[in-house]
């Protein structure tokens, strides 16, 4: 009997194993148990947070983008504003050029047509000194050749 070994207990000493093996599987039972609520209670808790802060997730969403709507809006409302205002300031500016423009060039036309006459009077000045000279001209050649001619 080298390979067995054969341990030889009082019915006491069984008894008491009995008891003991007994009393473990029922604190494994009930632990077994024990956990099984607990994942379960924590399960449920978990589940319920989720929920809760999904709610509240889903509440912040809708809050900020009403906010967001309402930001969107007055700087759309704002934008439409400078640009009225901004575009009435462009005409204005834009008036006034054109009145500017418009009176220099009636005074750049004035001043010309005074030059044009101031021209006109120069023009007719040397014109006359020219049928002056021409004159004179006419009068020596007929002198020179009265004088050649003699």
């Amino acid at each position: 009997m080298l390979g067995s070994i054969q341990i030889l207990m009082d019915v006491e000493t069984a008894e008491a194993v009995d008891t003991l093996r007994t009393d473990i599987r029922r604190v494994e039972k009930t632990l077994t148990g024990s956990i099984g609520g607990v994942e379960s209670s924590l399960t449920g808790r978990i589940d319920s947070v989720e929920r809760s802060l999904t709610g509240r997730i889903d509440s912040v969403e809708r809050s900020l983008t009403a906010r967001i709507d309402g930001v969107e809006r007055s700087l759309t409302a704002r934008i439409d504003s400078v640009e009225t205002s901004l575009t009435a300031r462009i005409e204005s500016v834009e008036s006034s050029l054109t009145a500017k423009v418009e009176h220099v060039e009636v005074s750049l036309t004035a001043k010309m047509e005074e030059q044009k006459r101031h021209a006109d009077v120069h023009f007719e000045s040397v014109h006359g000194d020219i049928r002056m000279l021409a004159e004179h001209l006419v009068s020596l050649t007929v002198k020179v050749d009265s004088l050649l001619g003699q």
